[in-house]
């Protein structure tokens, strides 16, 4: 009876599944710049990710994911290092239509438009080049599909992002819909508003998109107020992305960013005049997998202000997943 008992146990654990997931996500480059090889040139490491989704029996699950940073995000009196933190810590809940997050989670500013795109590993995304905000941040995130043609999300977050946690008496609302009249066709509006330390600061943003098997276009606007907190400090900007798919793994792509800002009265140059500019990225993507991207690049930024230098550089990058 003993020896029964304990095979029918061996056999059982031998039986559970394990309802979770390992999480993994890595961008690599070599890039080569041309305009002074001996300070930019090399080898980057741009995102490490590695975490794991555990789903039980039920409609909860959880997510951790560590990012191992690139010594670039640290200021610069700082010791270069490579440091990790939390990318996502959250506990969520999904049935049906509905799935609410709550936690160090994704934002929705730029996560639909990134996803679209689908390029990330090659070029960071417009509002985050520019200081809009946080690709992920300490709060609650609720999505809700009302049917195949429209979903909406609301989020209500810190506001300070995912590596400044800190606890203050201002917290960030958010509001955004994703409209498929078709299925070739996705409209995403967006909109934000916080007011920390008493100043009003709110994003809007608008993105049409259309993709089938051959060919991408994408366009998006954007406008933030107070963008350094400084009342008046408005500033706005469009992205442009575009793929034509040459063979059945490769693809041609390209994309434009245009930021600019206002001119505050008495004023001759614009207030964000020194980051204020264009950037562009042309190249040729090939899939191994959905797992597996490699890309030949060039991307370029010249800015506004005629003291700024220009770049220019040649990427190859990277992508891997699991």
């Amino acid at each position: 009876m003993l020896f029964c008992t304990i095979y029918a146990g061996t056999i059982k654990a031998q039986t559970t599944v394990t309802q979770g997931k390992a999480i993994a996500e890595i961008f690599t480059d070599f890039h080569y710049n041309l305009n002074d090889t001996s300070k930019t040139t090399g080898f980057g490491l741009n995102r490490a990710y590695l975490g794991y989704r555990y789903q039980p029996e039920g409609n909860f699950y959880g997510t951790l994911i560590l990012n191992i940073g690139s010594p670039d995000d640290l200021s610069a009196d700082a010791t270069h290092r490579r440091y990790a933190y939390f990318r996502e810590a959250s506990m969520s809940y999904s049935k049906d239509n509905l799935n609410v997050s709550f936690g160090i989670t994704t934002t929705r500013l730029f996560d639909f438009q990134q996803k679209f795109w689908g390029k990330r590993y090659i070029a960071n995304t417009y509002q985050s080049i520019n200081g809009y905000g946080y690709v992920a941040d300490l709060g609650l995130v609720v999505d809700y599909k009302f049917n195949d043609f429209v979903t909406a999300d609301f989020t209500l977050m810190n506001g300070e992002g995912y590596s400044e946690l800190q606890l203050d008496n201002f917290l960030k609302t958010s509001m955004g819909l994703i409209i498929k009249p078709i299925k070739q066709i996705a409209i995403r509006l967006y909109g934000d508003v916080n007011k920390p330390n008493g100043i009003l600061q709110y994003t809007l943003i608008g993105f049409v998109g259309f993709k089938n098997e051959l060919i991408t276009l994408g366009g998006e606007a954007s406008y933030k107020t107070n963008l350094d907190m400084n009342e008046g400090h408005d500033a706005w900007g469009i992205s442009a992305t575009g793929g034509i798919t040459i063979f059945k793994k490769a693809e041609i792509f390209a994309r434009y960013d245009y930021s600019t800002s206002v001119i505050l009265p008495g004023d001759i140059l614009k207030w964000h005049h020194k980051i204020d500019g264009s950037f562009a990225v042309y190249g040729l993507q090939y899939t191994f997998s959905q797992n597996v991207k490699l890309a030949l690049s060039y991307q370029g930024s010249n800015a506004y202000d005629s003291g700024t230098k220009n770049s220019n550089a040649i990427y190859v990058n990277g992508f891997f997943k699991f």
